[in-house]
C-alpha cells in the first residue's frame, strides 16, 4: 500500500545489545531516528520518522528476516500515523506581540493596538529566523533602543544588517533611527522573506541583498557604516571581525549577537585586535549581545 501523503512514527523497544540490528533495518525506511535508553541502560527505545512509508508489510518482513539471521526475537513494532499539522498556523497562533523599548513587534495576523510612543514592526517569520522573542534578537533590539535614546552619539551614515534573517533588525533601525539600511543574508529564503516583511512595513526593498557578506560589491559601495548589526554565531563573528572594522565609520558601532555568554571573550578579543572596543553588553538567558565601538 502507498502512503506517501502521510507522516509516520515507528517505535521499537529492544535490549541494548540488539540495537544495531534493528536500526540497520529501520534506516532503509526512515528519514530521521532518535534513540533513548532507560535509566538502567539495558533497553533502548528507537523512534524512526518518515514522510513516506510505502509498504508496512515489507518493513516487518525485513525486520523478521534480520532478527532471524541475528538469532534474536522479533520485537514488537509500533507504527502510527502522525496527525497532520499546519505549522504556519501554529506559528501564527503562538506569535505573541512583544515590546522591546520603543519597538512593538507583531505579525500581520494580530491587530493589537501598539502601546503609545512605540514604533510598530510587522514580521511574518515563516521559516526565517527572527521574531524578537529569541534572546539574541531581543538583545539586539535592547541595544538599538539605547541608540534611539542617544542618536547624538552615532556618526552620520547608513546602517548595515549583516545576516538579516527576517529583516527585523534592519526594519527596526530604519523606522526608529530613520536612516538608510542595507541588509544582506547568504540564505536566499531569508532575503525573500525580508523583502516581504519590508514591504509589509512600507520600507524600500532595493537594498536587500543575497550573497556572502562583506565581499558583496553593494555592501562595499554603500559603506562605511555608522552602525552594523550581526546576529549570527560566534565563529563567523570572529572570522568577520576584520571586515566589520573595515566597513565601519570612525566612531561607529557594531551590535553583535548569536553568541553564548561563555563565548564573549573570544569575540571581544577578535574585535579588539581590529580596533573595536567593548562599549556595552546585554546578557539574556545564557546568550550575549555585545556593543562595540570604533575609535574616532
Amino acid at each position: 500500500m502507498s502512503t506517501d501523503s502521510l507522516s509516520w512514527v515507528i517505535k521499537v523497544l529492544v535490549p541494548i545489545n540488539q540495537q544495531d540490528v534493528i536500526t540497520k533495518v529501520l534506516e532503509q525506511y526512515i528519514s530521521a531516528i532518535s534513540i533513548f535508553s532507560n535509566p538502567e541502560g539495558d533497553f533502548v527505545l528507537i523512534r524512526g520518522y518518515t514522510l513516506s512509508l510505502k509498504d508496512i508489510k515489507l518493513l516487518k518482513d525485513d525486520m523478521r528476516s534480520s532478527c532471524l539471521a541475528a538469532g534474536i526475537n522479533l520485537p514488537e513494532i509500533s507504527i502510527k500515523v502522525l496527525p497532520k499539522i499546519d505549522w504556519i498556523s501554529v506559528n501564527r497562533e503562538s506569535f505573541v506581540p512583544i515590546r522591546v523599548g520603543v519597538i512593538w513587534i507583531r505579525d500581520s495576523y494580530h491587530n493589537d493596538i501598539a502601546p503609545f510612543g512605540t514604533t510598530t514592526i510587522v514580521v511574518d517569520a515563516s521559516t526565517a529566523f527572527g521574531t524578537g522573542h529569541h534572546p539574541t534578537t531581543k538583545g539586539c533590539l535592547i541595544a538599538l533602543n539605547y541608540f534611539f535614546k542617544r542618536k547624538d552619539i552615532l556618526p552620520s551614515g547608513p546602517i548595515l544588517d549583516m545576516g538579516c534573517g527576517t529583516g527585523i533588525l534592519g526594519m527596526a533601525a530604519a523606522k526608529s533611527l530613520r536612516r538608510k539600511v542595507i541588509a544582506s543574508d547568504i540564505d536566499i529564503e531569508a532575503v525573500t522573506k525580508s523583502r516581504y516583511n519590508f514591504r509589509l512595513n512600507n520600507l524600500h526593498t532595493k537594498n536587500l541583498i543575497n550573497g556572502p557578506g562583506y565581499s558583496l560589491r553593494a555592501i562595499k559601495n554603500a559603506g562605511p557604516y555608522a552602525l552594523i548589526f550581526a546576529n549570527i554565531l560566534a565563529r563567523p563573528l570572529v572570522n568577520m571581525a576584520r571586515d566589520c572594522a573595515l566597513h565601519m565609520l570612525p566612531g561607529g558601532y557594531a551590535i553583535l549577537s548569536g553568541l553564548l555568554i561563555k563565548q564573549e571573550r573570544q569575540v571581544i578579543a577578535a574585535h579588539r585586535q581590529q580596533g573595536l572596543i567593548l562599549f556595552k553588553r546585554y546578557q539574556l538567558d545564557g546568550w550575549s549581545t555585545l556593543v562595540l565601538r570604533r575609535h574616532i
